[in-house]
């Protein structure tokens, strides 16, 4: 080999090596949560159920190039029918599905650190009532914000959001408040 061809292939190879260390410490993160909490019913809902509850399982995706990251989570939650008085009446409204969001950190990764977030996704409402049962799979969207606590691999998060399912004849509407934990990078 000839001085100029060392000289290239060490040239390449020093590239090689920094582009590496470069997509490396780029690489996209993942982490993975579960939480649960309320489900406070609004407009109509409100006025045929009571608080209830709900479990959620996410998956968060962070890309090094973009400052927002994205989560696909899933939500199951269950609440009771009331009556005018608001005393529990027989049956109740049962609640699954997911959203795909955007989520956008406010700040430096600090050990606190509030975000934003919104999505769209697909949501089925089954209502029973004591003789009968109603459901439907629709479109739905949510928006809402919160707060993530910790540092290294573990984080804390509490948040809420509004999520509305666009059913014939009108929504079901719900604000989640979600305490839970998330783990990955």
């Amino acid at each position: 080999m000839t001085d100029i061809q060392v000289k290239k292939t060490a040239f390449l190879a020093v590239c090689c090596m920094a582009l590496a260390g470069i997509a490396a410490a780029q690489a996209p993160s993942v982490r993975f949560g579960l939480g649960g909490g309320a489900i406070v019913p609004v407009g109509d809902y409100n006025k045929a159920d009571k608080i209830g509850w709900h479990g959620l399982g996410m998956v968060q995706f962070g890309l090094p190039a973009l400052p927002v990251e994205i989560r696909v989570d899933g939500l199951y939650g269950h609440t009771t029918h009331k009556d005018m008085s608001g005393a529990a009446v027989p049956g109740s409204t049962k609640l699954y599905g997911g959203l795909a969001n955007v989520v956008y950190s406010i700040g430096p990764k600090v050990m606190a650190r509030p975000y934003v977030l919104g999505g769209i996704g697909i949501y089925h409402v089954k209502v029973d009532v004591p003789g009968t049962t109603a459901d439907e799979t629709k479109f739905a969207f949510g928006v809402g914000g919160g707060v993530s606590v910790g540092v290294g691999q573990a984080r804390f998060f509490v948040e809420g959001r509004f999520v509305s399912v666009r059913e014939s004849g009108g929504s079901t509407s719900f604000l989640p408040v979600t305490a839970g934990v998330s783990l990955g990078k």
